[in-house]
């Protein structure tokens, strides 16, 4: 190792006192006996140094010494340590002094770098099953590492690690790294690495044994992802506890490889899967509370038996209680092929709406088949609905043909796909898509009281534009085709305003509106809804914390009849606050409808997908 010393001394001499040289490392804990305050030593480091390569340095001296030996003992093999540090990151050539001061005590690593150790040949070979896996071959093609880099022990531990992780994953149990080494040379200017991985035979699936469990044997085998004699992979093995968890007739699943069966004769390796099953508890109720500016506070109860019998039947009852919108569904589901992804659903739904200008009473039963596959859920239904409604008229007599009272019942067959991607938590993604489609309608002569055919969309978008700094957008689409005699019962108009609409106007309170009195001195505008719908947000949001973040917004859209637009708009701001439910948001929206401008607090509880 060649040092410069005049250089180093210049260094010593402007960091430390004139009194202090550089001392012998070899000899450095005998001078440390008298001091009071160990804990004040200070590391610097001094040289050309690249961040990373500091990092490595400070990780490889590990914690700062609290007592007179602990630092005596930090001292002495602080320059070994540094070395272990630099050889890591493909520096054998770098020179390293050390100098020490008391009162208060400082060490002072002194490094020159000089070149780095250079990649010259890199073998990684692959015997076995596996040479032939394009799951290894992959591995291979993407390795970081190439020749002429330089040496870095940490990518060639990365590479050996991968290669291990990636057999147990693809059911190579039987390998093993039968030779790893690095060959270091031409004075430390250039090194060889040579890897071989032994893979040997890959596993199969073989067959999958239950406990004893009061269920349908075909159930249990539907929700099995892969078949008997497929290679074995990790993610078909997780997929199956996922598969079985997912349906919560379980409290608890344990799946474990079995014994590996081995026929070396006929080339025929196996791995069978044991699982064990708990049952959940036979009746399960939660109780909630909850706040929104549309709907105020919110009680619900919810009631679940999870497995009714052995053909799988389960049934679900929630209770929501509001002043503005209270609501009961009852829902009985049977499996008809796997448990949670071909069901038919019987539904019951009562509920109360309080829209601005109206109030109504829904009464729907529903019969329909839930089906999910790609992340896609698709439920194809017919429901029965019937709704009554009143209007709340001037004293004056009613400019508005429809009784004080109307009810209609529809026959409404219909259809609605849907997907939620996302990436990150689940109550507060970094990204994420969800897209809703419902399709339906009814007939005249098919047992309803009108005709109608209704299509509606929605979409909502999140991207995180860099850290701290995220994008979330929503936009909604819908339009009802139907004769202009014709009466529409409100639930399935359209309306617009509140929480997750547009901000800055009250709870369903956009919507074509008609003159509540044949007076007009005397008459005020009535909300009716529309059968065109045309909602859009966009809002910027910024993390403070990971707790707290600052968002601003605009929304807009409107609600109207065909042939018109009368668009209103609004701006607002808000502050966020995650808890492990969902984010608390407390927003303040302006709202613009033409001339009139107004503005309001808005908050809510809850995941935006």
């Amino acid at each position: 190792m060649t040092l410069n010393i005049p250089h180093y001394l210049d260094t010593l001499s402007r960091i430390f006192k004139p009194k202090i040289r550089l001392l012998a490392v070899s000899f450095l804990s005998l001078f440390f006996t008298d001091v009071a305050f160990a804990s004040n030593l200070t590391v610097t480091l001094d040289g050309e140094l690249a961040k990373a390569v500091e990092k490595n340095i400070y990780s490889y001296l590990g914690t700062l010494p609290e007592s007179d030996l602990e630092r005596s003992a930090f001292i002495y093999s602080a320059k070994e340590n540094s070395f272990k540090a630099l050889n890591s990151l493909g520096y054998y050539q770098a020179d390293i002094e050390v100098a020490v001061e008391k009162d208060p005590w400082k060490l002072l690593l002194i490094i020159k770098l000089n070149e780095p150790t250079l990649l010259d040949n890199i073998k990684v070979n692959i015997t076995g099953a596996a040479q032939n896996d394009p799951a290894f071959i992959t591995l291979l093609n993407d390795m970081d590492i190439h020749h002429g880099d330089k040496l870095h022990h940490g990518k060639y531990e990365t590479i050996k690690s991968d290669l291990l992780s990636l057999a147990l994953q693809r059911g190579y149990f039987n390998g093993s790294l039968v030779d790893s080494n690095i060959t270091i040379k031409q004075g430390y200017h250039y090194a060889n690495i040579n890897i071989t991985y032994k893979s040997g035979p890959r596993y199969r699936f073989g067959e999958v044994n239950f406990n004893d469990f009061d269920l349908k044997p075909q159930l249990l085998e539907s929700m099995i992802p892969f078949n008997k004699g497929d290679f074995y992979n990790t993610h078909d093995f997780h997929k199956l506890q996922q598969q079985l968890q997912s349906t919560q007739y379980f409290s608890n699943v344990q799946a474990l490889p079995a014994e590996k069966a081995e026929d070396k004769v006929n080339d025929d390796y196996t791995i069978p899967i044991n699982v064990t099953l708990t049952p959940a508890k036979s009746h399960q109720f939660d109780f909630g509370i909850g706040y929104a500016t549309d709907t105020k506070f919110r009680l619900s109860a919810g009631w679940r038996t999870p497995l009714i019998n052995k053909y799988g039947h389960f049934q679900e009852t929630k209770i929501e209680y509001s002043s503005i919108n209270p609501t009961g569904n009852f829902i009985y589901s049977i499996p008809l092929g796997h448990p949670t992804e071909d069901l038919l659903q019987f539904k019951i739904t009562v509920e109360d709406d309080e829209y601005p200008d109206l109030t109504s009473k829904v009464y729907s039963a529903q019969i329909g088949r839930v089906l999910s596959k790609d992340d896609w859920n698709r439920q194809i239904y017919t429901r029965f609905h019937q709704e009554a409604w009143e209007y709340n008229l001037d004293e004056v007599k009613p400019n508005i043909d429809w009784s004080d009272k109307d009810n209609v019942q529809y026959i409404i067959p219909g259809i609605i796909w849907s997907r939620t991607i996302r990436s990150g938590s689940a109550l507060d993604p970094s990204s994420g898509f969800r897209q809703i489609y419902n399709i339906e309608g009814a007939h005249l002569k098919a047992g309803s009281d009108n005709s109608f055919f209704r299509i509606h969309g929605r979409w909502n978008y999140i991207t995180t534009l860099k850290p701290k700094h995220r994008l979330v957008t929503r936009a909604e689409l819908g339009a009802i085709y139907i004769d202009r005699d014709a009466e529409l019962a409100p639930s399935l108009r359209f309306y617009a305003g509140g929480d997750q609409s547009i901000r800055g106007f009250s709870y369903q309170s956009i919507g074509s509106t008609v003159p509540s009195s044949s007076d007009p001195e005397n008459s005020t505008q009535v909300v009716v809804g529309g059968t065109r719908l045309m909602v859009a947000s966009i809002e910027y949001q910024y993390y403070l914390t990971n707790k707290w973040r600052i968002a601003f917004f605009s929304d807009g859209g409107s609600v109207t009849n065909k042939g018109e637009f009368n668009p209103v708009y609004s701006f607002g701001s808000g502050i966020h606050y995650l808890t492990p439910v969902g984010a608390v948001k407390f927003d303040y929206a302006y709202g613009i409808d033409g001339d009139k401008k107004n503005g309001r607090i808005h908050i809510s509880l809850g995941a935006e997908l």
